[in-house]
């Protein structure tokens, strides 16, 4: 049975397989919040998770994971409004999907069921953000409604394409 929702204490196994395999493929955690290298311990993470509340570096947003079979499959961080920092890169959603589960349609049921909780919170039009280079994200904001808006360019020079869904 697949769920999206959040973590709780009895998901310890099936999130240290999840990290595990991010580690053993030396990626980048997406989204980053559920990096277990940024807090002490299981516990930490999922209370930090549970009580994730703007401050002056984040907004109100809310994480939930794809679980399907006793996997984690991926996670999305539901950014719940935008700041301007979220404006240019992040957007309301930032999802990924562990590597041996991509290519699978993963992608789109994490950014459908995040998109369906952003409507049920009432936002009606959705920003949703990629690097140029990342065209699987790209494929599957696209197939999920998005249509390209303008790009923005970090200080750095990455490229960072920009879509609008709208939701309601």
């Amino acid at each position: 049975m697949v769920e999206f929702r959040e973590l709780t204490m009895a998901d310890e196994t099936l999130y240290c397989d999840y990290m595990k395999e991010w580690i053993d493929h030396d990626e980048k955690v997406v989204p980053e919040i559920t990096n277990i290298t940024k807090y002490n311990n299981f516990e930490e993470i999922v209370h930090e998770l549970a009580d994730n509340k703007s401050n002056d570096e984040t907004v109100d947003n809310t994480t939930l994971f794809l679980i399907d079979d006793d996997k984690i499959i991926g996670a999305a961080n539901i950014r719940h409004h935008l700041n301007e920092k979220l404006k240019i890169i992040g957007g309301h959603v930032g999802y990924g999907v562990r590597k041996s589960y991509r290519g699978k349609g993963f992608g789109n049921k994490i950014l459908k069921k995040s998109l369906d909780y952003l409507s049920r919170i009432g936002v009606q039009e959705a920003l949703i953000t990629c690097e140029k280079d990342n065209e699987a994200s790209a494929a599957v904001i696209l197939h999920n409604g998005g249509e390209e808006i303008e790009s923005s360019t970090l200080d750095d020079g990455t490229v960072v394409r920009r879509f609008q869904i709208e939701i309601a």
